[in-house]
């Protein structure tokens, strides 16, 4: 067995306590205990069980275990196939928060890795002695990061779903305010920054704001192009351009399918109306 402490860390949010190895002989059992730490177990060969709150996990390799401070585990090696496995223990001000983030909630207690060569090279790297020293605490920090971001809990929960809509939703109104002046963007464009497909993010977006992608896209460029015809002296030309449209004359069917009315007509009925 193979194990290295580190000394206490400058992050308070998140950080690393220890990070172990072990090739384990058959029938090898841990527990039942209790710890102080957030421990998460990754396999990388072999099987065995992992018990928690009444319940037993048969696990095997690119599986990982969750042990949460205060809970009571218990885990044992395969006796045809004994696992195989490292360890990481953490902790921080905000982890169950960063847990919630990954989906791996207070109910979820095992789950499979996403990448696990990028797993298996970051827990190695962070292995090397030279990593041990407060200077690199910084890297450390950015592989503990990597590590965590690539799993995820078998436990798929609604409201886990419906926050990462909203999620989504939030970011994507986020991202047309920063980007729709940009005459070339496109919806399949934005739904790849998010890692989805354009029809499962335009049924999000329609679903969590009541219009599809391309409506809240145009909605947004004619509320903008309203306003500067009403608080600039720009022309309907400088306007579309400032709007994402390369074209005025189709920036003008749109403000006029919009609005009812021409750019030109929509400044002089309502600077009338303020006379």
């Amino acid at each position: 067995m193979e194990e290295y402490f580190f000394e206490k860390s400058f992050f308070n949010d998140l950080y690393l306590y220890n990070i172990g190895h072990q090739k384990c002989a058959p029938s090898h059992q841990f527990g039942p205990s209790i710890r102080e730490n957030y421990i998460l177990h990754f396999i990388v060969k072999g099987a065995g069980t992992f018990k928690v709150e009444g319940t037993n996990y048969e696990l095997t390799k690119g599986d990982f275990f969750l042990l949460r401070p205060s809970v009571e585990t218990d885990y044992q090696a395969s006796a045809a196939n004994p696992w195989e496995y490292y360890w990481i223990g953490f902790n921080g001000e905000k982890v169950e928060e960063i847990l919630h983030y990954l989906k791996i909630d207070s109910a979820s207690h095992v789950g499979k890795a996403q990448n696990e060569e990028l797993v298996l090279e970051r827990l190695k790297q962070i292995f090397q002695p030279n990593l041990l020293a407060n200077a690199n605490q910084l890297v450390v920090q950015r592989y503990l990061y990597d590590i965590l971001s690539v799993f995820h809990s078998e436990v798929v929960r609604s409201d886990s779903l419906e926050e990462e809509k909203r999620r989504y939703s939030y970011s994507f109104m986020t991202y047309v305010k920063h980007y729709y002046q940009k005459n070339d963007l496109q919806i399949a464009e934005i739904a790849e920054t998010f890692g989805l497909n354009k029809s499962y993010f335009s049924q999000v977006i329609k679903q969590e704001m009541g219009m599809t992608p391309n409506e809240y896209l145009s909605f947004v460029r004619m509320e903008e192009g309203a306003r500067l015809l009403l608080k600039s002296e720009k022309s309907v030309k400088e306007i579309a351009f400032l709007v994402g449209y390369e074209n005025p004359l189709t920036f003008s069917r749109a403000f006029k399918n919009y609005h009812g009315v021409s750019p030109m007509t929509y400044r002089e009925k309502i600077t009338e109306s303020k006379k």
